[in-house]
């Protein structure tokens, strides 16, 4: 209860930031047009931090602890098992104990398992992320811990599995859940979000691109995986409303070998801890057949479409 109090008290004050952010860029753009840039861009890459369950501690403790050398501080890392390892990639606002569900199905089934906390996330360094970011983390821990077999991601760190093997990594097999086809599209819904006039939101994105020296484009997961052979298996709820399931569909259609399969009444979170997702996927990274939908779970009412970036 004790820990409880203060995690509400922290959400209701990022609420109440949110609240007063939101439409206050028009106000902002008006008086100094690239300080409203600067701090949209501050904003999106800013990543709110949620304590560890008790459940994930748990997991986490039973885990060899490391740390990854990355610039602006080593990643915390853990490894359990032996055998072939898969890595496991958290999404944006979460942390390495959010796919420990993963960890029991896959190392009795042989296999090691390495997961991180992406920068400025958890417990790592630093307090701006993006989707580059997570995409050289998962090469740094690749060259610290790999070779890997398999990756599995969540959303924004599915999506860096995806950007990562394009670039090179050299994995079998792929597992992304709820993934983002298109993070520029995502900037789009930041900035609608928050009320971000066209000027501002291009301000943003132009300074994005000069900080990261990459064209959007480029960091699209819908244009395939390159020279990848790796197999790739998408999990997403048809009514997830902050990553729509023609995302997941976009992407699938971009790889040669690659299968999605349905997860209603999942939605975007809870799809990272459904026993049946967790069975399918390692059945999968062990050669079998997946099913091509997972059984129907208790149907929320339908949300409009909010930015994962922003949850």
């Amino acid at each position: 209860m004790k820990r409880r109090l203060p995690l509400l008290r922290r959400r209701r004050l990022r609420r109440a930031v949110l609240r007063a952010l939101r439409g206050s860029f028009r106000y902002i753009g008006r008086v100094s047009p690239s300080l409203s840039a600067r701090l949209a861009e501050h904003l999106f890459r800013t990543p709110p931090r949620y304590p560890r369950l008790k459940r994930e501690e748990h997991f986490l403790a039973l885990a060899r602890r490391s740390g990854t050398p990355f610039p602006g501080g080593p990643l915390p890392t853990w490894t359990w098992g032996k055998g072939p390892a898969v890595l496991l990639v958290h999404g944006w606002g979460g942390q390495a104990g959010r796919l420990t569900p993963f960890v029991g199905p896959l190392t009795r089934a042989g296999f090691s398992v390495v997961a991180f906390d992406a920068p400025a996330h958890g417990g790592a360094p630093g307090r701006h992320s993006a989707l580059p970011e997570f995409v050289d983390a998962v090469r740094a821990v690749e060259r610290e811990h790999g070779p890997f077999e398999a990756a599995i991601g969540h959303s924004l760190g599915a999506a860096a599995c995806a950007l990562a093997v394009r670039g090179g990594l050299d994995i079998r097999s792929v597992v992304l859940l709820a993934p983002p086809a298109d993070p520029e599209k995502y900037s789009g819904r930041f900035a609608k979000f928050f009320g971000i006039p066209a000027g501002t939101r291009d301000a943003m994105k132009k300074r994005l691109v000069g900080r990261y020296r990459t064209e959007w484009a480029h960091l699209r997961v819908s244009g395939g995986p390159g020279s990848s052979r790796a197999r790739l298996l998408v999990f997403h709820d048809p009514r997830d409303w902050k990553v729509p399931i023609k995302d997941g569909l976009e992407i699938v259609a971009s790889w040669p070998r690659a299968e999605l399969v349905q997860t209603p009444g999942l939605g975007h979170h809870r799809i990272v801890r459904d026993p049946a997702v967790i069975a399918n996927a390692v059945a999968f990274l062990s050669g079998k057949t997946a099913t091509r939908r997972v059984a129907r779970s208790p149907r929320r009412k339908g949300r409009p479409l909010r930015p994962a970036l922003v949850s």
